[in-house]
């Protein structure tokens, strides 16, 4: 085990609270690499400042699953209503649920749609559920609508992501849900659109988003 040393301050271990500064001692292994101990669990970090939100369609406005990929409908869509220059959507993950029994042996594939700004928003739904991650009072910026053709969506333009083959014949409150970790980014006035196909007819879903509000330079 060899050791080196910088000049700052090193926070104390699981005391969430730092040295005094002046000359710090850190650990590295035989290749040389710096030894550092996660402080907390993934993305708690993020989440406890305060700004981390989940969005989500109440049961009672559950669609209907379709076997064609949509045009320009948009199931659920998260529009960050924030103005040019103010904080992004940093998407962390998305679902989709089974409400009712969808066919046996059916594929279901997540679709979403990354909008640029451009498109005049859709007025907020109030209907849509949300939640703040870390129980704060700060309340998120968007504007959520659930089934609207106006929100920009373009046809052929969905991403597909890693789906499930849904097998049971009752298959009630089957989830596929699709880790994001930041691979989308809803810049201000843009909008993250969520819908899903299926392979067999039959079944009605609903969809959630969960995401990180901050200012981010995009270069």
């Amino acid at each position: 085990m060899a050791s080196s040393q910088i000049f700052g301050s090193v926070r104390q271990g699981s005391r969430r609270a730092y040295t005094s500064g002046g000359i710090q001692t850190l650990d590295l292994n035989l290749g040389g690499d710096a030894i550092f101990a996660q402080g907390l669990p993934e993305r708690a970090e993020i989440v406890r400042m305060g700004y981390s939100f989940s969005a989500q369609m109440p049961a009672a406005s559950a669609w209907t699953l379709l076997i064609t990929i949509p045009t320009t409908l948009a199931n659920l869509s998260l529009q960050n209503a924030n103005a040019a220059g103010g904080k992004s959507y940093i998407i962390d993950r998305f679902w989709i649920k089974a409400v009712t029994s969808m066919a046996s042996a059916c594929w279901l594939t997540p679709l979403s749609q990354l909008v640029k700004p451009g498109t005049a928003l859709v007025a907020n739904d109030a209907t849509v559920l949300r939640t703040n991650l870390s129980g704060a009072s700060n309340t998120d910026s968007a504007q959520i609508v659930m089934a609207s053709t106006a929100t920009g969506c373009l046809t052929d333009k969905w991403n597909h992501h890693g789906g499930a083959n849904v097998s049971p014949t009752t298959n009630i409150a089957a989830c596929v849900e699709v880790l994001c970790y930041g691979r989308y980014i809803v810049p201000p006035q843009g909008s993250f659109n969520i819908n899903a196909q299926e392979s067999v007819s039959g079944g009605t879903a609903i969809c959630g988003v969960e995401w990180h509000e901050v200012a981010l330079d995009r270069g």
